[in-house]
């Protein structure tokens, strides 16, 4: 019986090479995940776009503030720091003149005014944005939407009132 003196030497080198594949082969995260979880964090602002590209974020749409858009910028790199590669800085600041926005207070006094005739509206208000949801008759769609575009918040979002089927 021969004995190969080079065996020990090519176990190491296939137990090697065994580890470097198993290595390589870590749980890649899908774009769709980091998407998920940059748009989670960059909620509070709903004029703000995420799209993700191979990890790289890309952030684009109207902000308030110069702090804002540093704020977000952060905010996306650390929604997923293994996964964000680079976060690219696409959005605007656009402040509103002051006479065109009200205090969260008043805006919730129109508000409540103007959907006690409309029972399924309903509206939640932070930093001077109106967001509208529930659901309204056809027919009185243009009085809502008019009503709530007169109370000139800050920002309007009006994406989650459903129209009634007639």
């Amino acid at each position: 019986m021969m004995y190969d003196v080079n065996w020990p030497t090519k176990q190491g080198i296939l137990l090697l090479m065994l580890l470097l594949v198993l290595a390589s082969c870590k749980p890649q995260v899908s774009d769709a995940d980091v998407k998920a979880k940059v748009e989670t964090t960059v909620a509070m602002h709903p004029n703000v776009v995420v799209a993700v590209k191979r990890g790289k974020v890309t952030l684009s749409g109207i902000v308030g503030t110069e702090e804002d858009r540093r704020n977000l910028t952060a905010a996306a790199k650390d929604a997923d720091p293994q996964n964000v590669k680079e976060v690219i800085d696409d959005l605007t600041v656009a402040t509103l003149p002051s006479d065109s926005t009200h205090t969260d207070a008043e805006l919730k006094e129109k508000v409540d005014a103007l959907t006690k005739d409309f029972p399924h509206v309903k509206a939640e208000i932070a930093d001077g944005i109106i967001r509208v949801s529930g659901s309204v008759d056809p027919n009185d769609m243009e009085k809502v939407k008019s009503g709530f575009e007169e109370l000139n918040a800050r920002q309007l979002d009006m994406s989650a009132l459903k129209i009634n089927k007639k």
